[in-house]
């Protein structure tokens, strides 16, 4: 019997593997590397954020989800921007893993860098950059990769400093920081993660019309205000620290102004699995707009587009999608891990959308976050759910959300949900057959005193 349950598992495995979706690597020097004859708002551009068991990469996507250009020249990719430069022209922030022999020969360092890239010509221009330490031992290694950049001007960039639990402005013609904010001012440092290696995960900034900073805490579930002079306006902070029915560990939060059907906030709320928005009403933010599906996993980022449609990047979904103003799926790209999309011709992130309010969108699940009908969901093509579908969903909804997107983030980049949880039943079989062998073949574990 326990023969024929790994057997089961094996195959479930396998299966997964055999089905795994990527993005073929074309390589960085004879790879697509020059956009010349698709329209610019036919474009996708998507970073491919790097995990243990996944590369990372830049690709365009044409309409017909084509690979258009790739780069894989950067170790870790995150944030990436259309550029006013030109219309295939973006900017991203990147690292570069340095050896020890180039640091101080003991540790590991990397240099961060803002680079804009044309993707026509394949022409890179290093804008900024800065070497830090690679933390190790009991230290979380990614905690001081960059993950977020906003362009102020010409010279000015807003950066989201993980490492050091602040948001500055730093001009990158003479490398001076004009102005900063420190997470300590405002935040104890017994909220959040670790302190001081993973205290804040500040992952998103966002230079607002009227001047203010928007900024992702993410460890702190909130999305803040920053008035460069006074500090954070709690009253229009987004969130509650551990109250994960408002956000839970959020990511890439896109500010809509008044002047577009605003205040309003669309943003990628991970551990909830889901794109939500929030509409500013009498001083208090409510919810409303959401969309998720039984496939959706760990969402990174959701951008509103001009007409209407919502952009999505579904990491551990392992696809970006396009979602329309009835909520229905109408542009599918499949990529092992991708953390960042924008559609090029369409503006910054969300800076050419509505708010959901304004423009009527409808989503794809109740404002209090659940499917709109659990006994008909819906697979992310529209078709109705199957049996096994609504037990995985099930068993995916008991799982701690954290525990399970870290169980994904360490595996190989094809698993899925369903591989995850497969390897640890394969695992337990496989214990309790050892133990009930050991049992019936009458061995006996004995202490060393026993035989004085």
């Amino acid at each position: 019997m326990f023969a024929i349950l790994l057997m089961i598992c094996i195959s479930v495995l396998a299966s997964g593997y055999t089905q795994q979706v990527s993005v073929a690597d074309p390589g960085t020097t004879n790879g697509p590397h020059g956009i010349t004859n698709v329209p610019a708002d036919e474009i996708t551009v998507v970073t491919d954020h790097k995990s243990p068991t996944v590369g990372s990469k830049l690709v365009a996507l044409g309409p017909n989800k084509e690979v258009v250009y790739y780069n894989a020249t950067l170790d870790y990719y995150s944030d990436v921007d259309p550029s006013p430069d030109g219309k295939f022209t973006v900017t991203y922030v990147g690292v570069e893993d340095i050896p020890k022999k180039q640091c101080d020969d003991k540790t590991r360092c990397r240099r961060i860098v803002i680079e804009r890239l044309n993707m026509s010509t394949d022409e890179v221009d290093r804008l900024y950059s800065r070497v830090v330490p690679t933390y190790g031992g009991f230290q979380i290694p990614y905690t001081n990769r960059w993950h977020d950049i906003d362009r102020v001007n010409d010279t000015h960039f807003a950066v989201a400093d993980i490492e050091r639990d602040r948001v500055f402005i730093v001009n990158t013609s003479s490398e001076i920081i004009t102005w900063q904010w420190q997470a300590l001012a405002h935040y104890s440092y017994e909220s959040g993660g670790p302190f001081p290696n993973d205290f804040t995960h500040v992952n998103d900034v966002e230079v607002l019309p009227d001047g203010r900073i928007m900024a992702s805490i993410r460890n702190q579930d909130e999305v803040v205000f920053i008035n460069r002079t006074s500090g954070v306006n709690e009253s229009w902070t987004l969130g509650e620290e551990d109250n994960h029915t408002i956000l839970f560990g959020q990511h890439n939060p896109d500010y809509i102004p008044k002047s577009q059907g605003g205040p309003a906030v669309i943003v990628a709320d991970s551990h909830n699995d889901r794109a939500v928005e929030y509409q500013r009403v009498n001083g208090t933010w409510k919810q409303s707009w959401v969309w998720k599906d039984n496939r959706m996993q760990w969402t990174r980022d959701a951008d509103r587009l001009p007409n209407g449609h919502t952009l999505i990047t579904d990491t551990h979904g392992n696809r970006v999608i396009e979602v329309n103003k009835n909520g229905e799926i109408i542009w599918n790209a499949q990529l092992n891990f991708p953390y960042d999309a924008e559609r090029l011709g369409t503006g910054d992130e969300s800076a050419g959308g509505s708010s959901a309010q304004s423009a009527r969108l409808t989503g794809r699940a109740n404002l209090d976050g659940a499917m709109k009908d659990k006994t008909t969901a819906t697979t992310d093509d529209g078709s109705s759910a199957t049996l096994s579908t609504k037990m995985l969903t099930a068993v995916e909804d008991a799982l701690p959300a954290k525990v399970l997107n870290a169980a994904l983030y360490v595996m190989p980049g094809w698993f899925s949900v369903l591989e995850v949880i497969t390897l640890f039943i394969g695992i337990l079989i496989a214990l309790i057959w050892s133990l009930v062998e050991v049992y019936w073949r009458g061995y006996r574990l004995r202490l060393p005193i026993d035989r004085v």
